[in-house]
């Protein structure tokens, strides 16, 4: 039995099915469970949203089950508290503080639980393909959007990602916020590539549009700022049909960019992902870093 614990936002939950549909298919003959007691007293962002978004098939793990394994946290709060002084079990695999590579994740044998974000296309590479198709977005119903998709689409279109919201009180990415890697992401891709088109996506649109209206074009600058809360969906979607991308460091529009099917696509990230020294970035390996 092999149980993968889910938590975080969207971007988070993506990585972390992932990692359970590459353990699926690597050990066919095992139960796989997933762990959704993190979601209870959980008061950031929307809670479980991937079967809201996606048609993900999944089976839950009990308190029960999980005991066998790891420790039964029954909601958030306890998980936050207990799991940080609790020693490891023998049958858990929690991923490294610096989010490195765990070369064994997918081989290990026998029970196991997985407690960490396993933010690696390594995980999911070989399947990526039926990634790709598991995370197949809705069509759009916003007559807006699909102007804008079709845009994207067929320009030589370019995604900026500026997040802010709550990276400016958490610990790991206070300091990591401000409009400098974004700004020369912008001058990298003028120079490299002359995107004909611009979409900007923000959790703080105001203030992305008062520091990059020095540095793009009004007329093919479109500020996305109509998609909210479950319908922020379409903001990766739109994302992830541009040719160039500026991505956050946020799992949000690493999706956006991965997702895109162009085989031409640029990738800028930041080259500081955390204020951490020494935390691996998740960026992949043949996308540029600023």
């Amino acid at each position: 039995m092999k149980i993968v614990r889910i938590s975080g936002g969207l971007g988070n939950q993506m990585f972390q099915f992932a990692l359970y549909e590459a353990l699926r298919r690597q050990h066919p003959e095992e139960e796989m469970l997933v762990d959704l007691h993190g979601f209870i007293g959980y008061k950031k962002h929307r809670g479980f949203e991937l079967p809201k978004v996606f048609h993900v098939a999944y089976e839950e793990a009990t308190l029960g089950e999980i005991a066998k394994v790891a420790y039964p946290y029954p909601n958030y709060q306890s998980w936050r508290i207990l799991s940080r002084v609790l020693p490891c079990r023998k049958t858990m695999l929690k991923e490294k503080p610096d989010f490195s590579l765990e070369p064994e994740a997918l081989t290990r044998p026998g029970d196991t639980y997985y407690d960490g974000y396993w933010q690696h296309e390594e995980y999911f590479d070989r399947i990526s393909g039926d990634i790709v198709r598991l995370y197949h977005f809705p069509d759009f119903e916003n007559d807006k959007n699909q102007l804008v998709g079709k845009m994207a689409l067929e320009t030589n279109s370019c995604a900026i990602h500026i997040r802010r919201g709550d990276y400016l009180t958490d610990p790991l990415r206070q300091g990591t916020t401000s409009l400098d890697f974004p700004l020369r992401a912008i001058k990298w891709m003028k120079e490299n590539k002359a995107p004909e088109q611009w979409l900007v996506f923000s959790d703080d649109m105001p203030l992305a549009r008062e520091c990059l209206k020095a540095v793009l074009p009004e007329e093919r600058t479109c500020y996305v700022d109509w998609n909210q809360g479950i319908r922020s969906i379409n903001d990766m979607h739109l994302m992830s049909l541009c040719k160039n991308h500026i991505i956050a460091n946020s799992t949000f529009s690493w999706w956006g960019a991965w997702l895109c099917q162009r085989e031409d696509k640029t990738v800028v990230a930041p080259h500081e992902w955390m204020n951490r020294k020494n935390v691996v970035s998740p960026a992949v390996k043949d996308w540029i870093k600023l």
